[in-house]
């Protein structure tokens, strides 16, 4: 029988911190404050003996939830041996008696929030926190392990990637090292609001797109055609001759490119500020070769979205449960908000197949709708709305949605976990 291999718990919506990067501070939210029952908990008793891992976060602090530690118990009394309990924090209420109540009760693996290591911008970022905060944090876990030897436990933090903090990453390891890290997560901004946009730090372009273009723009050299201007003369009416020849330049490039399944958009290949990806990279090996050298092991994002999309949350087969009890499948359609998208407003809904009050989850998910839709999900036949359109169509930015512009009914076109640019602990 199917089952999941992974269950992301939502523990409660409510927080002690206001950060900018939370979809909680999208204008579009609209998730009221609460938190998970122990009814809709033990609902979910069926699932344990089948998942590899089960994480307690959602939008919310976890650790404002007062029975987590009977929920992780729970949990390991009823999981296979060697499977993961864990979850997302931002630190502030880890006391030392609170890390070993959690780490008796069944958790061994705990991720922390942390984007820098400067004690100023951190206060910025992470609005109700400091930096003093998270450090009395991880001396709260280094005294629990030693309270509690017999008890293993993983720990990691979070870093959300931005322009203003980007260049500070290898410094993170090296300050996570001397915390006795084992692992990092890396992620970039998903802007839940128009004032943080600008902060993005990925790429537009695929790798393979950005070198097809680049020879474009050398051909074009050779024949006296400026490339570079195809922006402005897009939508002209009343085209001269040259503008007529970068126009069909241009379209023999998106013709080439799609007959090699690639994604391109002339807009995003326009403004790419030259040397960016190659600063970026350097920044990001030399991450990687800290990390390396202090035995930590880090997961970073694509600097650019991958040119063949690749969904984890249907690949790695992970169900979410909401504090309510509601079924979804991912973090992209878990909640109903906003989020800027090349400073057009995208409006999501969440996507619920179930609620486990009313349904055993393990019937959920394999429901005929559930099911249907992993398996659309899995074969990406839908566009990719970040890579080939050029600007936002009513497909995209239809509030509810309906169908994309190949006709499915999956809102996963604009989807950015899918091109590598997000990652999380699941």
């Amino acid at each position: 029988m199917d089952y999941p291999e992974k269950l992301v718990i939502e523990p409660t919506t409510r927080c002690n911190f206001k950060c900018d990067m939370c979809v909680k501070q999208s204008p579009g939210c609209d998730i009221p404050e609460g938190d998970i029952d122990d009814a809709v908990f033990s609902m979910c008793d069926s699932l344990f003996p089948q998942v590899s891992s089960v994480v307690f976060t959602g939008i919310g602090e976890p650790l404002l939830h007062p029975n987590l530690e009977t929920y992780l118990s729970g949990a390991e009394n009823r999981m296979p041996e060697g499977s993961v309990r864990g979850f997302q924090t931002n630190g502030k209420l880890l006391t030392p008696q609170r890390a070993v109540s959690l780490l008796e009760f069944g958790m061994n693996q705990i991720c922390i929030s942390v984007d820098t290591v400067q004690p100023d911008m951190f206060d910025r970022v992470r609005q109700g926190g400091r930096l003093s905060d998270i450090n009395q944090a991880f001396d709260a876990l280094e005294r629990a392990r030693k309270r509690v030897p017999n008890r293993p436990l993983q720990v990691g933090i979070e870093c959300v990637l931005m322009k203003k903090n980007v260049s500070q990453l290898p410094l993170l390891v090296d300050w996570a090292a001397e915390r006795e890290v084992d692992f990092i997560i890396v992620t970039h901004l998903t802007a839940y609001k128009k004032a943080v946009e600008d902060q993005i730090a990925y790429l537009n372009n695929s790798q393979d797109a950005y070198e097809m273009f680049e020879s474009l723009k050398q051909k074009a050299d050779l024949k006296g055609l400026d490339i570079t201007r195809y922006d402005k003369i897009l939508w002209k009416v009343n085209k001269s001759e040259k503008e007529i020849d970068i126009y069909n330049q241009v379209a023999a490039f998106k013709d080439a490119a799609l007959k090699k399944d690639l994604y391109v958009n002339l807009f995003h290949l326009l403004t790419e500020v030259p040397g960016e990806y190659d600063r970026l990279c350097r920044v990001f090996d030399r991450a990687e070769e800290k990390a390396k050298a202090h035995g930590i092991k880090i997961k970073l994002p694509g600097i650019r979205p991958l040119a063949h999309r690749r969904c984890p949350f249907m690949e790695e087969k992970v169900m979410f449960v909401s504090r309510q009890g509601d079924v979804s499948p991912c973090y992209f359609l878990w909640h109903q908000y906003t989020q800027m998208r090349a400073g057009y407003t995208k409006y999501i809904r969440p996507t619920v197949f179930g609620n486990i009050r009313q349904t055993p989850p393990e019937k959920i998910w394999q429901n005929t709708a559930y099911r249907s839709f992993r398996e659309k999900v899995l074969k990406y036949d839908y566009p990719n709305c970040h890579a080939w359109c050029e600007t936002r169509c009513d497909y995209v930015l239809d509030d509810p949605f309906y169908q994309d512009c190949f006709i499915n009914d999956i809102p996963c076109a604009d989807c950015h976990w899918n091109l590598g640019l997000l990652n999380c602990l699941i």
